[in-house]
């Protein structure tokens, strides 16, 4: 196995602003790609948990269950000690849920099953929003499985293919009803959704778009604590178009605008 081409096929994908970005981190009062969501379809509304990008990968074979845990941009650990990084206590805290699920979950036709989360209090920097006591947690929030010729078809490109088939779309994503069915199969904590809304809700002036981000102001998932939530993650079922909106970009959008 080439750990190089799994950490690559296996990183989950940038997310754009539902603004674009400008000069200083402002944003620009032109939505991204020029895009508003469709106006006669559903958006999925899920928190956006201020943490850390982590992911499960389980692989399946003959031999049995492998997995391995991974942070935003590298592998941390896999199964046996074979990878040992202690970097955001992440082995620690997702090592148990690999175990609980690795034997049941092959079910022979699968290859690859990738498990995203944000795993956030703990030490992140945001955990005050969530913990007083420095509890740390995880959420799912997509996930992705590959058939074994699917796996191997790919393992098989260069690392630069591979790149590029993950940063156009290639990951197969589970869709809404798949993905909870997912979760709540292994009770899996899970992103919250907050809402789900036709198209035409979202707002497409900046100053309109903070007001809207208003309602989601609080956390959902805090720990023991209960403070500000990072912001929205809204999206199509069928994903072709994602957007992250983030409190923190329209503040210091507003605190940075030119005077007049």
């Amino acid at each position: 196995m080439d750990f190089t081409k799994l950490n690559s096929l296996t990183k989950y994908p940038s997310i754009l602003t539902y603004h674009q970005l400008g000069e200083r981190g402002r944003l620009n009062d032109t939505l991204t790609e020029g895009g508003a969501f469709d106006s006669d379809k559903p958006v999925y509304v899920y928190e956006k948990v201020d943490g850390e990008n982590a992911r499960m990968i389980l692989l399946h074979n003959e031999a049995g269950t492998d997995y391995f845990i991974g942070s935003r941009e590298e592998l941390l650990f896999a199964k046996g000690d074979r990878i040992g990084n202690p970097y955001g206590n992440m082995a620690a805290l997702l090592t148990p849920i690999a175990e609980r699920m690795q034997a049941s979950l092959a079910d022979g036709r699968l290859g690859l099953t990738v498990i995203y989360q944000e795993s956030y209090g703990g030490k992140t920097k945001a955990a005050k929003n969530y913990t007083s006591s420095g509890s740390q947690g995880y959420r799912v929030f997509d996930l992705f499985s590959l058939t074994h010729e699917e796996l191997q078809h790919l393992l098989a490109l260069p690392i630069d293919q591979i790149a590029k088939w993950r940063d156009h779309g290639g990951q197969p994503f589970y869709q809404e009803t798949e993905k909870a069915a997912f979760i709540a199969r292994w009770s899996l904590d899970a992103a919250p959704l907050l809402a789900e809304l036709g198209g035409a809700a979202f707002p497409v002036g900046l100053e309109e778009t903070s007001r809207f981000l208003s309602d989601f102001a609080t956390t959902r998932v805090g720990m023991d604590a209960a403070g500000k939530s990072e912001g929205i993650i809204a999206r199509t079922a069928d994903r072709k178009m994602i957007r992250k909106i983030r409190f923190e970009d329209y503040e210091r959008t507003f605190r940075n605008a030119p005077k007049a």
